[in-house]
């Protein structure tokens, strides 16, 4: 014979009632978490001689004074997404950005309360994402680079060409303008190890530009590249 044991309403809603809260609110987070979403940050590789001439806006030929590691590897990842990533020669590392609207949550009422309620409270959200463009090389000393545009993002107008010389990682940063006019030939010494290199940029459509050499030491990403307002610095 089983007997039953009968637990009256006014304890077992006691009993369930902070559970309940917990799970409304829970549910209603995650359900307004997944409304807002949030931008993906990626890095994509490209090789400069892949590149479409009419997407091209500035062309940089380099001469390294000391010949950089070239131990090219390719490796596809079929995803989802599929994508390529390169490695093992120099490169040019072209950051941008975007702003769009995201959400923070906030809770109506006591949130310990049954019917205290989520909401979601718009703010501003920046996402970064990166082209890496391998160079073309012409010989062991001398690479050409792209600086290629990402649709729907916004350019820094700065790159970072990166390579190695007996596997010591070496970075350079440059800023760029296509409105102002400077020389854009010129050489420069790295940050770190002092190798020397010559540079030379052309601008899309035979159109003068300015290109300067930033600071690339570790733990600083360049004075005057990876900034909001490049144009108008250059432009000074």
């Amino acid at each position: 014979m089983r007997s039953t044991l009968l637990m009256p309403n006014s304890l077992m809603s006691k009993s369930l009632m902070p559970s309940i809260r917990r799970l409304t609110t829970l549910g209603l987070l995650v359900l307004l978490a997944g409304c807002a979403g949030s931008a993906e940050i990626f890095e994509e590789h490209v090789r400069t001689e892949d590149a479409k001439p009419t997407d091209v806006v500035l062309t940089l030929d380099v001469a390294f004074a000391r010949a950089p590691d070239f131990e090219p590897e390719t490796n596809t990842y079929n995803g989802p997404p599929r994508r390529v990533e390169y490695s093992g020669y120099p490169s040019l590392d072209v950051p941008f950005y975007q702003k769009g609207l995201g959400m923070d949550l906030g809770v109506l009422g006591d949130p310990r309360a049954l019917l205290a309620l989520p909401y979601p409270s718009p703010t501003t959200r920046t996402t970064s994402a990166k082209l890496k463009i391998f160079g073309e090389r012409r010989d062991a000393r001398h690479y050409r680079f792209v600086v290629l545009p990402r649709a729907g993002w916004n350019s820094y107008n700065s790159f970072q060409v990166s390579f190695a010389v007996n596997g010591r990682r070496e970075g350079m940063t440059f800023a760029y303008s296509t409105k102002a006019v400077c020389e854009s030939a010129f050489d420069v010494t790295t940050p770190t190890y002092g190798f020397g290199m010559s540079v030379s940029a052309s601008f899309a459509n035979g159109k003068p530009g300015c290109l300067m050499a930033c600071d690339a030491r570790p733990g600083y990403p360049g004075y005057c590249a990876f900034g909001a307002d490049v144009e108008s610095m250059l432009a000074k």
